[in-house]
């Protein structure tokens, strides 16, 4: 279930996720353009948030400006965010970052984020988020007050959709 009481997979932000992703290059061992590939699913996906409905859906938000962060996209509809990381690789470390700057927007901001949906490619980024230690850091966060999600996307169907790491 997702935050509103209604199945994750229906989430209209990851859905888009999922059909961007469902576009990439596979099996390229060019480090350059499998940069320039995610680079473009990335820009891809918040073009498609952007068109699901253009008032509601805040992309690339500034965290703060002193900080030159951003967030992919905020809701603020729901006080959610996302963070898309294309390539499973290191998700780990960009989870932990994007968490960071959920907490720092909530020291920054009067409206605070709720939770954050964190998106990244199943085959690399699962071995490494459902585990012991990310799994433990999500529950601390919840008793602070901080939900947070693990969208996993995958190539193929679109119809098979996202799969939710529910904490």
């Amino acid at each position: 279930m997702n935050r509103e009481g209604q199945s994750f997979i229906g989430d209209p932000v990851v859905l888009a996720a999922q059909d961007a992703f469902a576009a990439r290059i596979k099996g390229s061992n060019d480090v350059s353009e499998n940069t320039r590939n995610a680079q473009a699913i990335a820009k891809s996906w918040r073009s498609a948030v952007h068109k699901l409905d253009a008032d509601r859906y805040q992309i690339e938000a500034l965290v703060a400006p002193e900080l030159d962060q951003k967030i992919d996209v905020v809701d603020p509809r729901t006080c959610w965010a996302y963070e898309f990381k294309v390539s499973g690789k290191n998700a780990w470390a960009e989870f932990y970052k994007d968490v960071v700057k959920v907490i720092i927007w909530n020291e920054e901001h009067t409206k605070k984020l709720r939770g954050l949906v964190f998106i990244t490619e199943e085959e690399f980024g699962r071995p490494f988020l459902d585990a012991p230690m990310p799994r433990a850091y999500v529950e601390y966060l919840a008793k602070i007050g901080l939900e947070v999600r693990i969208a996993y996307v995958r190539h193929g169907s679109v119809l098979s959709g996202p799969t939710l790491c529910k904490r």
